[in-house]
């Protein structure tokens, strides 16, 4: 938007208004907008740089930063899934990205991918110029007007006036709360704070719930002699390896490096959201509680159900493993 700025008043009076030009003042898009803050340091990073390689006419370093900086938010998420493709969609399964932005940052990748290799050719000025702008429009969804929109509706629903969600808005269940539909086992869901900026730990949500640490349960992947299993325990407590391992029959067992648990494409691994079946162990002091919370494999929703159920569920044994 270009507004005409004149050096002194003028009117329309029936004098003449013919005369040189009058300099023009832009208002708008913002020159030289400075970065926001709220994203991490490491991302701000990477935007500043994605953006110095623009200006330096460096427009294929440009869309590789860029490419380099949806690694970086997705990593910040605790998706780390390879290829990058997948992890995107993984953003937009949990509910973190609207369909529209993982368009954008789709194009983004596929930018970025090509200025990696020399037979896709130059990249051009404008298309590196604008990788950056709608780079910095992700990071602003997700760093800033994410949580600001939180903190309204969170303002609003203490003074007891609540946002209320447009009908046709629904975010798919995942898949733990499918199964235990499917099962129609009672449970009850609970939801607690996320701010994407900011993990929690599994003793976090317990105090965000309210509920004693001893009722809410983690799931632990670990190897056994190479087999994968699954063991359930109080997040209060520590399982136990070599339990485990005489548990499962075998000679051994390690816990499964974060390499593989990045593959299953979430942050919040729930016991019911595997997309596979294996083995499950579950600590006797599991089934001491009344109930118990185990992750939805959403941020933001813990689960609640019967210990009983949850190992007929898993098909699990219970042990002493912890």
């Amino acid at each position: 938007m270009l507004l005409l700025a004149p050096e002194e008043p003028f009117s329309f009076d029936g004098e003449a208004v013919d005369g040189p030009p009058r300099p023009a003042r832009v208002l708008w898009p913002e020159a030289g907008r400075p970065a926001s803050g709220e994203p991490p340091g490491h991302l701000r990073a990477e935007l500043a740089d994605a953006k110095a390689c623009v200006r330096a006419g460096a427009h294929s370093s440009a869309v590789v930063a860029v490419r380099r900086l949806l690694e970086g938010v997705c990593a910040d998420h605790g998706v780390t899934a390879v290829p990058l493709s997948a992890a995107l969609r993984e953003l937009r399964r949990r509910g973190l990205i609207e369909g529209r932005l993982l368009v954008w940052a789709e194009e983004l990748r596929v930018i970025g991918n090509q200025a990696a290799h020399i037979r896709a050719g130059r990249v051009r000025a404008e298309d590196a110029a604008d990788a950056v702008v709608l780079a910095e429009a992700l990071l602003d969804y997700l760093y800033v007007y994410t949580p600001k929109y939180r903190e309204l509706r969170n303002r609003r629903a203490a003074a007891g006036d609540p946002v209320r969600e447009p009908s046709h808005v629904r975010v798919p269940d995942p898949l733990a709360v499918k199964l235990l539909r499917r099962s129609r086992i009672t449970f009850y869901r609970h939801k607690y704070p996320y701010d994407p900026a900011q993990r929690k730990s599994r003793e976090q949500i317990a105090a965000d719930l309210g509920v004693p640490a001893e009722r809410l349960v983690k799931a632990v992947l670990a190897y056994a002699d190479g087999h994968v299993v699954l063991a359930v325990a109080p997040v209060s407590e520590t399982v136990d390896l070599q339990a485990l391992a005489r548990t499962a029959g075998a000679g051994e067992a390690r816990l499964a490096p974060a390499a593989d648990l990045s593959r299953l494409g979430t942050g919040t691994i729930s016991p019911l959201g595997l997309p596979l079946r294996v083995p499950a162990y579950v600590a006797t002091a599991v089934t001491s509680q009344p109930t118990v919370y185990l992750a939805s494999g959403r941020h933001g929703l813990e689960l609640e159900l019967r210990p009983d159920d949850l190992v007929r569920l898993l098909g699990a044994r219970t042990a002493a493993i912890t």
